[in-house]
């Protein structure tokens, strides 16, 4: 038995991942789990897109990947932070005329 993982990066990017020591069956899980992903998007009009394949990964390249994940998810953050302070010095605005003298 080998557990797939999917995680929600920025939307809408996925990452799908799994652990095991027979690397073929590895890859095999994850590309049948991609291909029942996008058997059921496109079910309901869906596009999905596969960014890179299935491959079995180093520690070095599984490390590098979490670190550009985190990358990821705190600019989708920053983002959503953004929005929202906007919104605050909007509020905070007042009418001013730059044309009237004290």
């Amino acid at each position: 038995e080998c557990k797939i993982k999917m995680k929600l990066v920025p939307p809408p990017l996925y990452v799908l991942a799994t652990q095991t020591l027979d690397k073929t069956k590895g890859i095999s899980i994850l590309v049948a789990a991609c291909e029942a992903c996008q058997t059921y998007i496109e079910k309901v009009r869906g596009k999905m897109i596969i960014k890179e394949a299935a491959r079995a990964v180093s520690e070095r390249d599984d490390r590098l990947l979490n670190e550009r994940l985190e990358q990821l998810e705190a600019a989708n953050r920053e983002v959503a932070g953004d929005d929202e302070s906007s919104d605050e010095e909007d509020e905070g605005m007042g009418d001013i005329d730059v044309e009237a003298r004290p």
